[in-house]
């Protein structure tokens, strides 16, 4: 099973600072094996759009929640089209077969 990442459709909403849009993402982990996620977010045809956040590699333990404040600037609101997590491994992780689930929403 893989992680979840909600909303599906998120809004951007003009943010505290001028010219600069947010949204909040929450990021559930349903994965024993795996507790990094990355957070990234492309435009229409997958080339990265430059956004902030708190980090861009989120840890987050077994059945937990984190909510991800995303920052895009207002330049960039027509280019940004996903907001993605993807679970991470760890390196010389010892187990064999590892799946990494990436989940992406689309910004309305």
């Amino acid at each position: 099973m893989g992680h979840q990442f909600t909303p599906t459709y998120p809004k951007l909403k003009p943010s505290y600072v001028q010219g600069v849009l947010t949204t909040k993402m929450e990021l559930f982990n349903t994965r024993k094996d795996i507790s990094y996620f990355s957070i990234g977010v492309f435009d229409k045809d997958w080339n990265k759009v430059a956004f902030a956040t708190d980090s861009r590699i989120v840890q987050i333990g077994y059945l937990n929640r984190k909510s991800i404040d995303i920052y895009i600037r207002g330049l960039d609101k027509k280019r940004a089209v996903y907001i993605c997590s993807q679970s991470k491994t760890l390196t010389g992780h010892k187990q064999s077969t590892v799946i990494s689930s990436k989940i992406c929403s689309k910004i309305k």
